[in-house]
């Protein structure tokens, strides 16, 4: 699975909030321009798109935070290495909830000896 359109989007979010972001800037300059030359109904419009753009643009910021730690969680695998007490037998498996070390899952498949959890591990996704 590419890494590469999940990217896409996060930096499209922070485009999307700066550009916003700009545009509410200008309309706040235009609301204290219309509030100086007394033109009121101007003043409030700009006001309120200055207001929610600022509120727009910080949200999407927000939810590019929230999607990149997603995202870099997504990035890694967690990993078990479970390895049975007796013969020495190693098997390395996706992490399950609930999984601890020296938690007993089962019988070994060569000696029927019991199999524990040894290990629990986070493997980096690797980049091209």
């Amino acid at each position: 699975m590419s890494n590469r359109p999940s990217m896409f989007y996060a930096y499209s979010l922070i485009a999307f909030g700066l550009v916003i972001l700009g545009i509410s800037m200008y309309a706040m300059i235009k609301a204290l321009t219309a509030y100086d030359a007394g033109e009121y109904a101007q003043f409030f419009v700009y006001g309120v798109m200055a207001s929610v753009g600022t509120v727009l643009a910080l949200s999407s910021i927000t939810q590019m935070r929230r999607r990149m730690a997603v995202l870099h969680s997504l990035a890694t695998r967690v990993l078990s290495t479970v390895l049975c007490s007796n013969c020495g037998f190693k098997v390395v498996r996706s992490f399950s909830a609930g999984d601890f070390v020296a938690k007993e899952v089962g019988q070994c498949q060569q000696c029927q000896g019991k199999m524990r959890v040894d290990t629990i591990y986070a493997e980096e996704a690797k980049t091209k």
